[in-house]
């Protein structure tokens, strides 16, 4: 390596590691500050899911059906997020795999949202005007186009009136309604029975979880080997 390099020694690692290249610890164990320039290329972020995040959010699949996964950019300018229904692990190792953003903060929300779903017509309005109180905000999102694609959102606002207008611009077209978690509250890191959340910044350097331990994992990990959990 020439001088420029990082004191770290750079080891390639197998072509399906979530790192092109990674700081080799062992053999030169390297200050957190200085990982920014070992050059850490990150290919996905499957390495943010260990095992045991693995068998929680199988269980949490295994109660709904299906999760709801918001995969935001952190310091990229403006609203820079993208959100999936899933309903299998697989199609979660697809998306954080296919990522490519520098810094990630990726929530996975244990309860089934947007639950109001169908056709626009007479009875969902009916359904949905039930569902919420004048005030509270709301939003309608349609699935993307195809298993993988984002979600999008075709309409928001806080008022019936404005439910009202979205749902006759909206007739006829398939839906889900409900409230964006994220207008209840800011960040659900401290609400690890609601949701799992895992961030991965560079600046500087470094992953944090809300979830460290799953007991039944630990209680009886060969139960989820079993499982084809990724």
């Amino acid at each position: 390596m020439g001088s420029g390099e990082p004191a770290a020694a750079l080891r390639r690692v197998p072509r399906d590691s979530s790192y092109l290249l990674i700081a080799d610890a062992q053999s030169n164990p390297v200050d957190t500050h200085q990982l920014s320039s070992a050059i850490i290329v990150a290919m996905g972020y499957q390495h943010l899911f260990h095992e045991r995040d693995l068998a929680l959010l199988y269980d949490w699949l295994q109660e709904t059906g299906e999760l709801y996964v918001d995969l935001d950019r952190p310091h990229s300018g403006g609203d820079n997020s993208s959100t999936y229904f899933i309903d299998s692990l697989a199609q979660l190792k697809k998306i954080v795999g296919a990522e490519g953003h520098r810094e990630i903060s990726i929530t996975i929300f244990r309860q089934k949202q947007y639950p109001i779903r169908g056709v626009v017509d007479e009875s969902l309005v009916s359904e949905a005007i039930a569902y919420l109180r004048d005030g509270e905000w709301f939003s309608i999102v349609s699935l993307g186009d195809g298993p993988l694609a984002p979600c999008k959102i075709v309409a928001s606002g806080d008022t019936q009136a404005e439910l009202r207008q979205s749902f006759d611009e909206l007739k006829g077209h398939t839906v889900r309604f409900g409230q964006n978690p994220f207008d209840l509250r800011n960040s659900y890191f401290g609400e690890p029975e609601n949701a799992w959340v895992a961030q991965s910044y560079m600046h500087p350097p470094k992953i944090v979880k809300n979830w460290q331990s799953y007991p039944p994992y630990e209680t009886n990990p060969d139960h989820y080997r079993q499982i084809a959990l990724w």
